[in-house]
């Protein structure tokens, strides 16, 4: 599947970053302890910077050059900052290099496991391998991060869906199948939301 950007929600994830003297102390996406994590008490995190909201603007534009090289340049810099890591990580996808964001996601999830964007991004490209399974225990951590995550969660909901037609199909080619099994097959394969799902990223 493509990638559909969700500007929606992308507000929320740059909030939750707090960088200190080139170290990240990071909360969680939604300003929420996440289950396990940090104290509550934090200070609130700064505004998104401008150099993050133009970087933003180019990825929406497609103007793909002018965004890697404001990307890479504030990497140089900051090679460990994650708002930058993350969109690095929806260029590569976008621009159809997708072994290397699994890489770039995959590696924010191991230092910021705390992030749950981090985690969406990375069960959609999963998704377009048809690895359903794995997106979904990747956004099931994302969600138990962070509970009112709801992009994560319709996406959770939407990999359900799937993975249901799926064992659906295979009921229907078993021995003797019950007639519920084809009825609850058509009615999900004849709804244009299910039949068209598309994974949702943050941007």
């Amino acid at each position: 599947m493509l990638l559909a950007l969700a500007c929606a929600a992308s507000q929320a994830y740059a909030q939750g970053l707090m960088v200190q003297s080139g170290n990240a102390t990071m909360p969680s996406a939604s300003g929420q302890p996440p289950r396990g994590g940090l104290m509550p008490g934090r200070p609130m995190a700064p505004a998104v910077a401008p150099d993050i909201l133009e970087a933003r603007e180019l990825l929406s534009q497609q103007k793909w050059g002018e965004a890697s090289t404001l990307i890479e340049s504030r990497l140089a810099k900051r090679p460990r900052d994650p708002q930058w890591r993350f969109l690095q990580g929806v260029l590569q996808a976008e621009t159809g290099k997708r072994a290397e964001a699994i890489s770039t996601f995959e590696l924010l999830t191991e230092d910021f496991p705390e992030l749950s964007e981090s985690y969406n991004n990375l069960a959609a490209l999963y998704v377009e391998q048809q690895e359903w399974n794995r997106a979904r225990l990747l956004l099931e951590r994302a969600v138990q991060n962070r509970p009112d995550y709801a992009l994560a969660h319709e996406n959770l909901g939407d990999i359900f869906t799937q993975l249901a037609i799926q064992s659906y199909e295979r009921a229907a080619k078993g021995n003797q199948p019950a007639p519920s099994v084809r009825l609850k097959l058509d009615h999900l394969l004849k709804t244009p939301a299910i039949r068209n799902t598309r994974i949702t990223t943050n941007r």
